[in-house]
């Protein structure tokens, strides 16, 4: 057992630039680094990009990576563990 308490995973909807759509259990989610954002942040962000995704959990008391996604395959992200969708699609 870890040392600290995640809780249940929440569930993510993805839905790929294929078309695809996907759900994934995560506790934490990191987007891709805005290149917006890039000029406030100096040091190794700024010469080492990371453009994509990435899902992580606890899994057996081990905190891991469980999906990294390239920021050009994913249309879109969202939390649907709260979510209650209904016949017809109205939430």
């Amino acid at each position: 057992m870890s040392k600290f308490e995640y809780g249940p995973m929440d569930t993510y909807e993805i839905i790929w630039a294929s078309g695809q759509v996907e759900r994934i259990a995560a506790h934490q989610v990191i987007a891709p680094p805005s290149d917006l954002m890039a000029p406030l942040f100096s040091g190794a962000t700024a010469t080492r990009k990371r453009a994509g995704w990435m899902f992580h959990g606890e899994v057996d008391g081990h905190w891991k990576l469980l999906l990294f996604a390239p920021a050009e395959d994913i249309i879109t992200i969202r939390n649907v563990t709260h979510t209650h969708d209904t016949a017809g699609g109205v939430a």
